[in-house]
């Protein structure tokens, strides 16, 4: 049996796949994208609407993003790998762990982008269907899909659902800047009480619709590289929430 080298330098027998990359890094491009817009975007948007919750209707753009986040992301869960990626060595963790909170969150993202564009359950449902079929399009018609492609795909969502837990704290909190240091120290009592709140609320969001996600589109990532990235986002979220206040918006 001969040998060929793999684009990561390993020898493999000829014939089978090379292992997946798993050398990304540990802030990548979707981190910084992701902590940019629930620092700056998001409460942007939430103004520009008129400061809604995630399931007010009457938000048609964020309604749209939504939508469109999800659809993109569908197309990445439908599409078939390289072969050249070979069988996954976490699969049956990675993927059992991914799966259910993947299937939470893009019910969750899909209700709400419904509730914004004020969609009734007829249209609700024909779209369903049109998305199941879509799906099974790509799988079956569409080549195969590499991980930065993936990646691109899966990004819109992770972003949109980034804005969707701002939304979550600006609404529970009660107003924008309640849960940020200048109002731990000016009411210690219920600062850190929110602040404890944000902190647990954030991990198991962060795990259903970013992590999930991002495991879909590529799998790769130890428990320090993923905690790096769940502390990059909880700063940006506290920065969305700090920033206005001291503007006076």
């Amino acid at each position: 049996m001969t040998s060929e080298p793999t684009p990561l330098g390993e020898v493999l027998p000829t014939g089978l796949p090379a292992p997946p990359r798993r050398d990304t890094g540990l802030l990548v491009a979707e981190d910084w994208l992701l902590a940019a817009w629930v620092a700056v975007a998001s409460p942007l948007l939430f103004r520009q609407q008129g400061g809604g919750g995630p399931f007010d209707s009457g938000a048609p753009l964020l309604g749209a993003l939504r939508l469109l986040a999800v659809a993109a992301a569908l197309v990445c869960l439908a599409a078939r790998r390289p072969a050249r990626e070979g069988p996954e060595r976490r699969s049956s963790v990675v993927l059992g762990g991914a799966i259910g909170p993947l299937v939470g969150a893009l019910l969750l993202v899909t209700i709400s982008g419904f509730t914004g564009l004020d969609l009734g359950s007829g249209v609700g449902v024909v779209l369903v269907i049109v998305a199941l079929v879509a799906m099974i399009v790509v799988h079956v018609a569409v080549p195969p899909l590499s991980v930065p492609i993936r990646r691109a795909l899966i990004t819109p969502f992770v972003l949109v659902s980034g804005g969707l837990f701002w939304t979550f704290i600006a609404a529970i909190s009660g107003q924008p800047g309640s849960a940020t240091p200048a109002a731990v120290l000016s009411n210690p009592g219920e600062g850190l009480g929110v602040g404890a709140f944000l902190l647990a609320f954030s991990a198991v969001f962060y795990t259903m619709l970013i992590y999930a996600p991002r495991q879909i589109a590529e799998r790769e990532g130890g428990l320090v590289t993923w905690a790096l990235r769940y502390a990059l986002f909880v700063a940006g979220v506290v920065a969305g929430l700090a920033w206005p206040r001291l503007f006076g918006l």
